[in-house]
């Protein structure tokens, strides 16, 4: 499972083509979701879908940010509010890295580490 999107952004009036992927591994109990690229809508959405498909078939699944380029506002915003959406019970949800802090929510089972 590799998920990818593009996403268009005009930045400076200049057309830049960006591309989210989410690279999974998984280790015994725990999945690790890889974030690479520009995270905008599009990618909010796979990776809520990818989080709600996994959720109960592991004990944790860590969201790793450190090779996100940019993480768009919009996109923050909507991944924050599909994770107060996330079926519960499942998975603790673990954001790693820079922008993981930018993205996590104050919620139960979802929290950051450096």
């Amino acid at each position: 499972m590799i998920l990818q999107g593009v996403q268009e952004i005009n930045e400076g009036g200049h057309a830049m083509v960006e591309t989210f992927r989410i690279l999974p591994y998984r280790n015994s109990d725990n999945l690790h979701l890889r974030l690479t690229g520009l995270l905008g809508e599009e990618g909010a959405l796979s990776l809520i879908e990818a989080l709600n498909e996994n959720r109960a078939l592991v004990k944790t699944i860590f969201v790793h940010t450190a090779a996100l380029n940019q993480v768009l506002d919009s996109g923050a915003e909507l991944l924050r509010s599909g994770l107060r959406s996330l079926d519960r019970p499942g998975a603790e949800i673990i954001f790693t890295g820079k922008k993981g802090e930018q993205l996590a929510l104050r919620a139960p089972g979802i929290r950051f580490m450096r």
